[in-house]
């Protein structure tokens, strides 16, 4: 995506996918620069068909393309029409098609389509291009070429029949050039198809496990653009627009609105998210059953509303009225100022709520809404004495004393590269450009020094009489187990020959706790899983959410498949001991883990057996937490 070539054969690329270029001509025209994280994740979330299913997205693929091919050949060579519109009408022509396939695209195509041409000619061209020909016989030019192409490309010898013949005539063409293009549409049809992957030869079926791994990928990747998207925000402020430009580029949403409950007890708008100004005078009761707003407030899950039902509240209607829309999605939505607000989507895709990728768009803005909050609402107090990171919960060892005016020194000598390596990588990630892949790399060794520089910060704050508050955040588990293995892949896992999997919990929520905690956990023990594993082997990350004496908590499990370790070793295997494996090892690293998740108010377990070692860390929920937290978070990862 960098430079004017680079742009230029992406238009070029997307330009032979139905829905995505459709989309993409709806946003502003400075999309693709501005926001590139939202086009990453659009372009991510929005797959072809795969399995079984493709075989019947390539056959109504090429039909697209024959289609908007041969539309465009007639255009310019009967000189009647743009060639470009008569592209863009051709390979819209069976968008709903598109639709019912479950394929991610706006609402209302067609009123898109309208959107482009002010004449509404390329609407009609869409709207209208299966009806017999002699009904267009004096509609726009635009619509007639249209008609003609989809008339050839699915009937069989259509040039010689009567109908086909008139309508060529009405161009001043003949059967025999019409022919001609025809086979210079069907030779390019098959040269595109080879190109993309979509020729008869090409379609394949793939098993399960293939489909799963490949959106499960896609999936994380869409994610993380779209964390990245949501932390361009500064203040609360700030996250309001991205939401704004979220819902319109991955979702098709234009008008929306945000209600929250005032002091009255009812659900008001707020200017946060600009809106119809007559919706300032609706106050909905949060008991109001009718509603779709106080619903999904009382449920905690979206509600769906639909214009012109009986049996529904005249309050949405008129909602629906103002925003200009038909019908909208009700998302409970946690603000910033620990209020719970309700987002009204307009027009949004039915069964919308429940998709993950929306899911996960309203948790990354809830997160990004969440830092001011948290502050205010999580702050626990860490009662004095407090012990550093590093040697949490050890006995003081005989003759380990040191100065505290060396540890001082010692600190200061250390933070001082540290601010070098932090402006090397910024100097780096703008030398470097817009690179995704060695962004990520950069972002990670930068979010690696900030978490030394906290570590040693710690050690400084240990050694003051005074320690300040700790605050916490709203984690995501999922992705903190997500970051440890991008991090690691290429440093730890595959020069070790070790495999990795993954198996998140998509439910699961976010838990009031410090990040750089749980990440060196997880990274202590994945470091000993390789090291335990020394011919290779697999390596088994898994979140679940279980019951433990009635409370809701979350379980992390770490598995190897290594030897496994003796039952004495087993015994005392959180106790700080020297270590047999020398070098850099202080055989500590499991002690000050269970330090650091009893830190967490949780608990870090062993079980290993001859065919491998099992840790388990268990943490409270949110809901079951010391945090007095009330506003509740929407999504999994």
């Amino acid at each position: 995506m960098r430079g004017d070539i680079a742009q230029a054969e992406f238009a070029a690329c997307v330009r032979f996918d139905p829905v995505l270029a459709l989309r993409l001509r709806g946003l502003p025209a400075d999309f693709n620069l501005v926001h590139q994280d939202l086009l990453r994740a659009l372009l991510l979330a929005a797959p072809v068909a795969s399995g079984s299913a493709q075989a019947v997205y390539a056959a109504r693929w090429r039909q697209s393309v024959g289609v908007a091919h041969l539309a465009q050949s007639l255009a310019v060579h009967s000189g009647v029409a743009d060639g470009e519109t008569a592209w863009t009408a051709g390979m819209s022509h069976n968008l709903a098609e598109y639709l019912d396939a479950g394929k991610v695209s706006p609402p209302h195509a067609v009123d898109w389509l309208a959107g482009l041409d002010p004449d509404g000619w390329l609407a009609d061209a869409v709207h209208y291009h299966a009806e017999p020909l002699a009904r267009g016989r004096a509609a726009h030019p635009l619509v007639r070429i249209v008609q003609l192409a989809y008339q050839l490309v699915i009937r069989a010898d259509a040039v010689d029949s009567v109908d086909v013949r008139a309508a060529l005539a009405t161009l001043q063409m003949g059967a025999g050039e019409a022919s001609r293009l025809l086979a210079d549409s069907q030779a390019y049809v098959h040269q595109q198809a080879q190109r993309f992957g979509l020729a008869d030869a090409a379609v394949q079926t793939y098993g399960t496990g293939f489909d799963r791994l490949a959106r499960l990928y896609a999936g994380q990747a869409a994610q993380s653009a779209l964390h990245s998207h949501f932390r361009q925000a500064s203040t609360p402020d700030q996250v309001f627009p991205l939401l704004q430009d979220a819902l319109c580029a991955l979702f098709g949403v234009e008008q929306a609105a945000l209600f929250a409950l005032a002091s009255d007890g009812c659900l008001r708008v707020t200017p946060l998210m600009p809106a119809a100004a007559g919706l300032a005078a609706l106050a909905i009761p949060a008991d109001d059953g009718l509603s779709a707003l106080p619903r999904a407030l009382a449920r905690s899950a979206p509600q769906q509303f639909i214009g012109g039902a009986v049996d529904t509240a005249l309050v949405d209607e008129q909602i629906a009225r103002l925003l200009g829309v038909s019908g909208f999605t009700c998302q409970p939505l946690a603000l910033h100022d620990g209020r719970t607000g309700v987002l009204v989507a307009g027009d949004a895709l039915p069964g919308l709520g429940t998709a993950a990728l929306w899911r996960f768009t309203l948790s990354e803005c809830t997160e990004a809404l969440m830092p001011a909050a948290v502050a205010r609402a999580l702050v626990v107090p860490v009662a004095p004495p407090v012990v550093p990171v590093a040697t949490a919960r050890l006995p003081p060892a005989q003759g380990d004393d040191i100065p505290r005016d060396r540890v001082r020194r010692a600190v200061h000598e250390v933070a001082n590269p540290l601010t070098i390596m932090r402006n090397y990588v910024k100097l780096l990630s703008a030398r470097l450009g817009a690179d995704s892949a060695v962004q990520r790399d950069l972002g990670i060794i930068g979010d690696e020094i900030e978490r030394v520089a906290r570590i040693v910060r710690g050690i400084t704050v240990a050694e003051e009489t005074s320690v300040p508050e700790t605050a916490l955040e709203l984690v995501s588990v999922n992705s903190v187990v997500s970051e440890l293995v991008r991090m690691a892949l290429g440093t730890l896992f595959v020069p070790n020959k070790v495999n990795v999997q993954i198996d998140l919990n998509p439910d699961m929520p976010p838990l009031p706790l410090q990040k750089d905690l749980l990440k060196q956990v997880l990274f202590n023990l994945a470091k000993n899983a390789v090291e335990a594993m020394q011919a290779g082997g697999r390596l088994t990350f898994t979140t679940r959410l279980v019951d433990t004496d009635g409370q809701r908590q979350v379980e992390i499990e770490v598995a190897d498949t290594g030897p496994g370790l003796p039952d004495a070793v087993v015994s005392h295997l959180f106790e700080p001991v020297v270590s047999e494996k020398g070098g850099d090892h202080a055989g500590l690293g499991l002690t000050i883990s269970r330090g650091l998740v009893e830190r967490m108010n949780g608990h870090l377990s062993c079980t290993s057996t001859p065919q491998g070692t099992h840790f388990l860390i268990r943490l409270p929920t949110l809901q079951n937490g010391q945090a007095p937290l009330t506003t509740r978070r929407v999504g999994s990862m």
